[in-house]
């Protein structure tokens, strides 16, 4: 895909077989890229439909006729949700970034015991969200939800239920053969791994342990790796 362009459109800019891109995607078109007329893009909703364009009025506005419609374009056969210990900013960013490309629909903090950081800056998350999503071609901008407790999210939470932790009995790779879900949601934690009170309440919950192997990995390591063996096993 690295000679196609991806860009944000909003449902209300798109009128039958016609699309108008909002200012700051024509400013990326016509200022950055220096797309022409006739030239071909992808529009992304981000709420499940990507759409094959080509540009009829390129300037103060770029504007053209869609030819085709792909929903769920770029997206897995696997719903996952990722709910993650929230750890220091540079590499919750960078988490948030791999998350997306990985195929992540949903992202949500936790706030653990062994949380050093309690607070996330909101409007820059969901913008690195949307701008990792276009480059990588997602038709679904994966949702950022606010920092929760353990307890809070597992009243919630859908799909079948897996969490991560070095002492699992079961690979995930195992059990993802075993089980074959459809919606899954992946428990992580953050440094220094769940407290023992933490994995008490996910044993009581009668939620499955299970490793990604011998070797421990970081955070944000073990969130691409999930998602990878969820996605493709």
């Amino acid at each position: 895909m690295a000679d196609e362009y991806f860009f944000y459109i909003s449902p209300h800019n798109i009128r039958k077989n016609s699309f108008t891109l909002d200012a700051e995607e024509t400013h990326h078109a016509f200022n950055v890229l220096r797309l022409k007329v006739d030239d071909e893009i992808w529009l992304l909703d981000g709420l499940g439909t990507a759409y094959k364009g080509i540009i009829k009025q390129n300037g103060q506005e770029v504007s053209g006729e869609i030819i085709a419609e792909s929903p769920g374009f770029s997206e897995t056969n696997v719903k996952m949700h990722i709910a993650v210990g929230l750890i220091k900013r540079d590499r919750f960013e960078w988490l948030l970034e791999k998350a997306v490309e990985c195929g992540a629909v949903s992202i949500t903090p936790l706030l653990l015991d062994r949380c050093v950081k309690k607070l996330l800056n909101m409007k820059r998350s969901q913008k690195i969200v949307k701008t990792a999503a276009k480059q990588c071609g997602r038709s679904c901008f994966p949702v950022v939800h606010v920092p929760i407790s353990l307890n809070q999210y597992l009243n919630n939470a859908v799909g079948h239920i897996v969490c991560l932790n070095s002492h699992g009995e079961q690979s995930l790779a195992s059990w993802q053969k075993d089980v074959q879900p459809n919606e899954v949601t992946l428990l992580i934690g953050p440094e220094g791994d769940f407290s023992e009170n933490e994995i008490a309440e996910i044993k009581e919950n009668n939620i499955p342990i299970v490793s990604l192997g011998n070797r421990r990995l970081r955070t944000e390591t073990a969130v691409m790796t999930a998602l990878n063996i969820i996605e493709h096993i």
